[in-house]
C-alpha cells in the first residue's frame, strides 16, 4: 500500500462578498418622484442540471477537453451523488455505494472524493435539483465544474453540503471548493474522506480527512499533478466558481445602505420613485448562501416649478421632466391638468413636454397640475405636484 503526498497551507479567512458577479446596472439620473426600474443581472454560469439518485452513479457526460489525471487522459466522467467525480467509465456507472471509505481504495477507482460522504436519503426518487456540471472557458484555458448545492445529508436533511470540484485544462489540476461541509453525526459518525484516488494502491488524501469526522466551511483546496503517481495539495484562496444551478440563483434589493438597509424586494427588478438621490444594492444568494452585490445611484434632479414659453433659454420654453437613459422608465403617462380640473395635455413619451397650449392656443398664465402615472409590483401608482405658467 503506498499514500504519496506533499502539503503546504495557506490560510485565509474572509466573509465572501464581493461586486464582481452581479451588476446592478448603470447609474442615472430622473426628476424626482419618477418610475425608474432597477433590472440586476448575473454574471456567473447556469450549471448543467444531473438526474440522479441516492447513491448511484450517472452519466458518462463530456469534461470537454482532454484531462490527464494520475498520468493517463480522459475525455469523460460520471458522478457520484455522495461527492464523487470518476473517470472509470463506463464500469462505474451503475454502481452504488455509501459506507466509509479511506484513500487509498479499489471501491472508488480513478475518482475525486471532494469530500465523500453520504448524501441524499432512500428511497428517493430520481432528482436534478441538487448536482450540476458545466464547461467553461476557452482552449487552452477551460474547466469542467462540477458542483453539489446544498445537497440534504443523509439521516441529517435539515444539514446541507456545498462544494465543487473544478478540473483545469492548462495545467490539469484540481481544485475543491468546499462552501459547506456540516457535521452529520447521526449517520455513521459523520466520516469523510476528501482526496484524489487511483486505486488500492494509490492515492492522496488531505491530511485529517482520511475517513474521519470532520467539517468545513469556505475553504479551498488545490491538487496539482507531480508526474504520474504523485499530486502536491495545497490549501489556497477560498474563491469558488460563480455557478448554480437552475432555480437556485435568489435576488433581493436594498436601500441607501448593504447589508444593513432596508430590503424593498426580493424579485430581480424593481420599480422605485425616489424624491431625493438614493443608492440601491443589488443582491444575490447562490448555493451554500454566498452572496454578492453590486450598488447603483440614481440622482434626483427637481421637477421644474415654472417655465416661460417666451423665453429666450430653451430648456425654459417647456415643461416636461427628465430620465437618463430614458428607456428605464416604467409605463410612462403624464397630464397636466388647469385650476377647473380640465385636462389640456398628455403624453406616454418622457421626451415630449408642454409648451403652455390647448389645441394650439396659448393658456394663460397661472398654476397647473401635472399627473404621472406609472405601474411597479403594488400596481398604478401616482406622483403629482404643480407648474406655474409665466408669461
Amino acid at each position: 500500500m503506498k499514500i504519496k503526498f506533499f502539503i503546504t497551507f495557506f490560510l485565509s479567512l474572509q466573509f465572501y462578498l464581493s461586486f464582481a458577479q452581479v451588476d446592478a446596472g448603470e447609474d442615472v439620473t430622473i426628476s424626482a418622484g419618477l418610475p425608474i426600474m432597477l433590472s440586476g443581472e448575473y454574471l456567473g454560469y447556469t450549471g448543467t442540471p444531473v438526474t440522479a439518485q441516492d447513491d448511484y452513479f450517472v452519466g458518462p457526460f463530456e469534461i470537454g477537453f482532454d484531462f490527464t489525471y494520475f498520468g493517463e487522459i480522459y475525455t469523460q466522467f460520471a458522478i457520484g451523488p455522495n461527492g464523487l467525480v470518476s473517470f472509470d467509465v463506463p464500469d462505474i456507472l451503475g454502481f452504488s455505494y455509501w459506507d466509509p471509505v479511506s484513500i487509498p481504495n479499489n471501491t472508488f477507482p480513478i475518482t475525486i472524493m471532494g469530500p465523500y460522504q453520504d448524501l441524499f436519503r432512500r428511497p428517493i426518487t430520481p432528482h436534478n435539483e441538487f448536482i450540476y456540471y458545466k464547461t467553461v472557458g476557452e482552449e487552452p484555458g477551460r474547466k469542467l465544474i462540477v458542483g453539489w448545492c446544498e445537497a440534504p445529508m443523509f439521516n441529517c436533511e435539515s444539514q446541507k453540503a456545498t462544494y465543487q470540484i473544478v478540473l483545469n485544462e492548462n495545467d490539469n489540476s484540481i481544485v475543491n471548493n468546499i462552501i459547506a461541509k456540516p457535521a452529520c453525526e447521526a449517520n455513521l459518525g459523520n466520516k469523510a474522506t476528501q482526496g484524489v484516488n487511483f486505486n488500492d494502491d494509490l492515492g492522496i488524501v488531505v491530511p485529517g480527512r482520511n475517513n474521519t469526522s470532520w467539517t468545513a466551511f469556505n475553504e479551498s483546496w488545490r491538487f496539482d499533478p507531480q508526474g504520474p503517481d504523485n499530486y502536491t495539495i495545497t490549501s489556497v484562496n477560498f474563491e469558488p466558481e460563480i455557478i448554480v444551478p437552475v432555480g437556485k440563483l435568489s435576488w433581493a434589493w436594498y436601500k441607501d445602505n448593504y447589508p444593513d438597509g432596508e430590503v424593498i424586494s426580493n424579485n430581480q427588478s424593481v420599480v422605485v420613485h425616489p424624491t431625493e438621490s438614493t443608492t440601491y444594492f443589488a443582491e444575490i444568494t447562490l448555493c451554500g448562501g454566498m452572496k454578492y452585490w453590486d450598488n447603483i445611484l440614481v440622482q434626483v434632479i427637481p421637477i421644474p416649478n415654472a417655465f416661460n414659453p417666451n423665453s429666450p433659454v430653451e430648456q425654459n420654453r417647456v415643461f416636461k421632466v427628465f430620465a437618463n437613459p430614458e428607456n428605464r422608465i416604467n409605463n410612462f403617462k403624464m397630464y397636466i391638468y388647469n385650476s377647473w380640473g380640465q385636462q389640456i395635455f398628455e403624453t406616454n413619451d418622457i421626451n415630449e413636454g408642454w409648451d403652455g397650449t390647448l389645441n394650439g392656443n396659448p393658456c394663460n398664465s397661472g398654476v397647473y397640475v401635472w399627473v404621472v402615472y406609472y405601474e411597479d409590483e403594488n400596481g398604478t401608482v401616482t406622483n403629482k405636484g404643480t407648474v406655474t405658467l409665466v408669461k
